[in-house]
């Protein structure tokens, strides 16, 4: 365990490093990047998750800089590998958002999107409500604390003193990216497959019988039958989310190790 020492200027040059990655990420983190959190909040809570940090490190990170100006670009250095991290952990509650808007998309509920402060853009029903059940459920698992500890682990895995990015971590970033696209559309499958055969039975009906009006009468249905598969699905939805949160921290470990 470290200790600090308050007159040792070593102290705070290491505390400082630690303090600019978390700082990157405390900004990105979902519920702390709300615009209703007041911003010295989000300072104090990283300049106290950095405290723990240091006082939790085994060994000191050897900074022996050659001059000012290689310490500032190793600290650019810390803030620009915290909001990467950080970026990435958005990145998977993105992957909800964007299953109920897809969702949303094929039901014809595009038009209820409202303006989110939170995203600086709109935001559709299911959209949202997707979005802050797994954060709820990520905070019901104590998915915070796994966070906590690999905040505190990638200290170890990408040291204050080693490079910013080699070859393998921007593969690692493509590759989370393309997972993610994919990933949205599995949790939103279900109720695409039973809304485009909803579709091909509209359009059925419509060639059969055309005195039934059917660009009238999808609109209501499409939305009835998303709502019940909403809540047929919803007790699926524990397992299936819990599993892709625990493959996501696995797939953020494997970057980390790749960075």
């Amino acid at each position: 365990m470290g200790e600090f020492f308050p007159l040792e200027l070593e102290n705070w040059l290491v505390y400082l490093f630690i303090w600019a990655r978390l700082m990157g990420i405390v900004f990105l983190f979902p519920f702390f990047n709300y615009h209703g959190i007041p911003m010295v909040l989000r300072i104090w809570l990283s300049l106290v998750i950095a405290l723990l940090i240091f006082l939790s490190m085994e060994g000191r990170p050897d900074l022996d800089f050659r001059g000012p100006l290689e310490m500032v670009l190793f600290l650019g250095k810390e803030v620009l590998t915290g909001l990467a991290l950080g970026y990435l952990v958005t990145l998977m509650f993105s992957i909800f958002l964007n299953a109920g808007q897809m969702a949303d998309l094929k039901a014809g509920l595009m038009l209820s999107g409202v303006f989110d402060p939170q995203f600086g853009s709109q935001v559709t029903f299911m959209g949202n409500f997707y979005y802050l059940l797994a954060l709820a459920f990520f905070l019901t698992l104590n998915g915070h604390h796994y966070f906590l500890q690999a905040l505190a682990d990638s200290y170890i895995i990408i040291p204050i003193e080693g490079p910013f990015m080699e070859q393998a971590g921007v593969a690692g970033v493509i590759r989370l990216f393309a997972d993610m696209f994919a990933l949205a559309f599995k949790l939103v499958a279900p109720i695409i497959i039973i809304l485009m055969i909803l579709d091909i039975a509209l359009g059925l009906i419509a060639k059969t019988v055309p005195q039934v009006h059917v660009f009238i009468l999808g609109l209501p249905l499409k939305i009835t039958f998303s709502m019940l598969l909403l809540a047929m699905l919803l007790p699926v939805f524990g397992t299936v989310w819990e599993d892709l949160i625990g493959d996501f921290t696995q797939s953020l470990m494997q970057f980390m190790q790749g960075w």
